[in-house]
């Protein structure tokens, strides 16, 4: 028994011209403000903890290292 291979050929939707969100109202805008503060508190406590692993610490400058001099070969003519 053979299996048939079906296709939908569906007429492609119009798609709106605007995109994004829309903050309508002070209390959208204060949480938004909110969400961005709490985010970057986050950020920094993350920030703090890398800082003092040193391991982790040795491996992003290694990494950075090694990414520096990828680039350099790209300004270097």
């Amino acid at each position: 028994m053979a299996i048939k291979k079906t296709t939908n050929k569906s007429t492609p939707t119009k798609k709106s011209s605007s995109v994004g969100i829309s903050i309508l109202g002070s209390s959208n805008k204060t949480d938004m403000k909110k969400w961005e503060i709490e985010s970057a508190l986050s950020t920094l406590k993350r920030a703090d903890e890398i800082r003092k692993n040193t391991k982790m610490m040795g491996d992003i400058k290694k990494l950075a290292q090694e990414q520096m001099n990828i680039l350099n070969t790209f300004t270097k003519k």
